[in-house]
């Protein structure tokens, strides 16, 4: 079974070429799996950068010069697969050794499933001088614990703080940042198991930024509609339920979430009702 990895990105370029390295050091053969990155009309070079980035695994970019919704980047993206597996990704989350090897095993165990991400933890792998407050004083102070970690030697661009050899050997996990969003799921996952019996509003977990499923279930379920990121993600969760579809927390990985600079949407339409948790 392939496994095609599907990685919409915008102006992120330096936290996916960690992301990629990272597939670099997957335990499963290179064959078993392919990238598909979907620059979303990026300015820092994505495609560009890509282009001489030494993949082990079949890896292609798909660039859009004029900025997609992105649910017609996702779709387009699953159009451009050829994996039997797709396994949505965020740009900025860099992936264990055995990240496709716990997918696939899954999925192979069971067709109907959604496995969805649950642990992350957070690093800095990319300091920016565009970093909220915030940010920028938490950096600080994770560099004064970890002196082995690069400075960064200017405050007016990005600079890349880890060294690949610093991911190859795994140092990069025990260094990291607790993240508030996985230990929300992990506390559900604690009342409610691995397989959420008995939680109301599943569908709430479903997020493109880690998950995955058969291409069967999102045939049957169909495309992502154009709608908000969240409302979006929720409204595909609830038809691959109708569908029969099975959600499932992953247990057996956790992913290292770089920090990277939020900026602000404007033009969002709020989230409608009906796809909110009740």
């Amino acid at each position: 079974m392939l496994t095609s990895v599907v990685i919409p990105v915008r102006d992120t370029v330096d936290q996916l070429l960690y992301t990629l390295f990272s597939f670099n050091l997957q335990f499963i053969g290179f064959e078993k799996f392919e990238v598909i990155v979907l620059d979303n009309a990026s300015r820092d070079g994505v495609t560009e950068k890509i282009a001489g980035f030494a993949a082990h695994y079949p890896l292609q970019c798909l660039r859009f010069r004029r900025m997609l919704p992105l649910a017609e980047l996702l779709n387009r993206g699953i159009k451009q697969a050829r994996g039997e597996l797709i396994i949505f990704l965020s740009p900025t989350m860099i992936v264990p050794r055995e990240f496709i090897s716990v997918h696939l095993h899954a999925h192979e165990k069971n067709p109907r499933l959604v496995l969805l991400g649950l642990n992350t933890r957070r690093i800095y792998s990319v300091y920016d001088p565009l970093f909220s407050p915030i940010q920028h004083a938490e950096c600080k102070e994770w560099l004064e614990n970890y002196p082995y970690i690069k400075r960064p030697h200017s405050q007016t661009q990005a600079i890349r703080l880890l060294e690949e050899g610093q991911i190859a050997n795994g140092q990069a996990f025990p260094i990291s940042l607790p993240c508030p969003e996985a230990e929300k799921r992990l506390m559900i996952k604690q009342k409610y198991g691995a397989g959420l019996s008995g939680y109301r509003w599943p569908w709430t977990l479903f997020s493109t930024r880690h998950a995955s499923l058969s291409r069967a279930s999102l045939d049957m379920a169909g495309a992502f509609k154009l709608l908000p990121r969240v409302e979006m993600e929720r409204d595909l969760a609830k038809r691959l339920i109708k569908k029969g579809a099975i959600f499932q927390f992953d247990e057996k990985l956790t992913l290292l979430g770089q920090e990277w600079v939020k900026r602000k949407i404007l033009d969002r339409p709020p989230l409608s009702k009906k796809n909110r948790r009740a």
